[in-house]
């Protein structure tokens, strides 16, 4: 099955396209008032540090405001 073309892949072959398939050039774009430009390495900055062993070890507050442990086991 051949990868999907996902948003963010696209913005990161829009980016790539827009700076001649170099992949430096992206890292070191200017155009830091594109709307792309936070996406630009094909991945979403808000997701950043989602998932990391550390980040679920950690106290997660509960719906009731109860702090509960999480076991990571």
């Amino acid at each position: 099955m051949k990868n999907k073309l996902t948003p963010l892949r696209a913005i990161r072959k829009k980016c790539l396209d827009c700076m001649c398939g170099s992949a430096y050039e992206v890292k070191v774009c200017p155009s830091d008032d594109c709307p792309l430009f936070p996406y630009r390495f094909g991945k979403n900055p808000a997701r950043k540090g989602l998932g990391r062993i550390e980040n679920i070890k950690q106290r997660k507050p509960t719906l009731s405001g109860k702090n509960k442990e999480i076991n990571a086991n």
